[in-house]
């Protein structure tokens, strides 16, 4: 029997230092060329403590697809 568990990450959010935080899927606001644009249905980790937003690796890819996208229509 396989008992390996995947060992979770811990969180430290960026703002305030806070270990405690939410998964949520949520609109990311994304400044870009001095616009603010919101990125629909980001995973996102939320800090209880300040409310900061801080992508998870699939949110981040999900960000990267879409600057890819905004940039080519500005070109």
């Amino acid at each position: 029997m396989n008992t390996t568990k995947k060992a979770k990450s811990k969180f430290v959010c960026p703002e305030c230092g806070g270990t405690s935080s939410q998964n949520r899927v949520t609109t990311y606001p994304l400044q870009l060329a001095g616009k603010q644009i919101n990125v629909g249905r980001v995973a996102v980790k939320e800090c209880l403590l300040c409310h900061y937003l801080t992508p998870t690796p699939t949110g981040q890819q999900k960000i990267a697809r879409c600057i890819g996208v905004f940039v080519s229509l500005a070109e």
